[in-house]
């Protein structure tokens, strides 16, 4: 064998071993990846109204959250948006029209232009009887912790709106153990995990959920795979979570992939579920939709765009292996190369 040979030969050893190695240390290194803090059995049970109660008004206005819910002696989840100007309010959709009739990005809207625009009396086909207003942040801190025995679930879109959540919790005092921070988004579990250990409240727990099933936000890999390989919440930006969550319909087809979660210490809390339905889960969290729903609607009436459709955990997306199991084939494919290499390496030294 030539010089040349024996350096292509070489250089194929090693890309195979590393490319070969790197895949095997990704699908089977983080399986049993644990939570940032063990909860499973020290957190929870605990409920929290989607949006507020949408039963007393539009979602995540002062009248469901403080009013509806928190008055009620029911704790509210509520969604944080960070405005072009600095502002904080709590509201859901990237774009306005589904909630105000207004077709304008959220994003590029001001705090005064927010306050000012009404919300429609007609949401999702369901009137409220009145319209009303969008809501700020601080105030519905405020009011909901002046409520004793209850508890936030703060959903946020974004990392700006982390530590203006943080300061809303310190400012108001806010000590009960049930406060949440949940988001589908790694850079935010980081800020907040950061931005709570300075602020001295490392006993919040933080919450990743997996996006909604049918959704393609994880491509052709799918919802399992990652409940598989745990390789998004063991990634350094997501590893400050204590609470997997996912949709109801994950729960249904995967409670033995769960429960290994919960096993290794993490707590678990699902969505998209009624208040009559809390009893079919066995979870920490639980994240109930009181009010009116409209499956003929978008993602039944959560706001989501597109046209109507089931939100179901779909057969050979969703809840497929394929990639899990060819990945693991290319890397023994891979290491396979590696040893034929190394073989004729030692062959030419003899």
């Amino acid at each position: 064998m030539s010089c040349y040979s024996c350096i292509i030969t070489v250089l194929v050893a090693l890309v195979s071993f590393v490319l070969g190695a790197s895949l095997f240390v990704l699908l089977f290194a983080f399986q049993g990846t644990g939570p940032n803090k063990d909860c499973a059995g020290s957190f929870g049970p605990v409920t929290y109204l989607h949006r507020g109660n949408l039963n007393f008004a539009q979602e995540n206005t002062f009248d469901a959250v403080v009013n509806g819910a928190a008055l009620q002696g029911m704790n509210p989840e509520i969604d944080v948006t960070v405005l072009s100007d600095g502002g904080v309010v709590l509201f859901h959709d990237k774009s306005l029209k589904r909630m105000t009739g207004v077709d304008r990005l959220v994003e590029d809207a001001t705090l005064e232009k927010m306050l000012s625009t009404p919300l429609s009396a007609v949401i999702d086909g369901f009137d409220y009887g009145t319209t009303n207003n969008i809501t700020e942040l601080l105030p519905t801190v405020e009011a909901i912790c002046a409520v004793e025995d209850i508890s936030i679930n703060f959903d946020l879109k974004m990392p700006e709106a982390v530590d203006p959540v943080v300061d809303a919790l310190v400012a108001s005092d806010c000590t009960e153990g049930s406060n949440i921070i949940t988001t589908a988004h790694p850079n935010v579990v980081h800020a907040a995990r950061e931005a709570l250990d300075d602020a001295g409240r490392e006993d919040l727990r933080i919450g990743a959920y997996l996006a909604l099933p049918g959704s393609g936000e994880y491509y052709f890999l799918g919802i399992k795979f990652f409940l598989k390989t745990r390789l998004m919440h063991a990634l350094p930006r997501f590893s400050g979570s204590d609470i997997l969550e996912f949709h109801a319909s994950v729960y249904e087809h995967e409670k033995e992939l769960i429960q290994k979660w919960r096993d290794d210490g993490w707590c678990t809390g699902v969505y998209g579920i009624k208040p009559e339905e809390v009893g079919n889960y066995d979870v920490d969290v639980y994240i109930v939709d009181e009010g009116p729903s409209f499956p003929d609607l978008p993602y039944e009436g959560y706001g989501g765009d597109g046209e109507p459709e089931p939100i179901e955990y779909k057969n050979g997306t969703d809840n497929s292996l394929l990639f899990y199991y060819l990945f693991i084939a290319v890397a023994g494919v891979l290491m396979l190369v590696f040893l034929i290499c190394f073989a004729l390496l030692v062959r030419l030294q003899k």
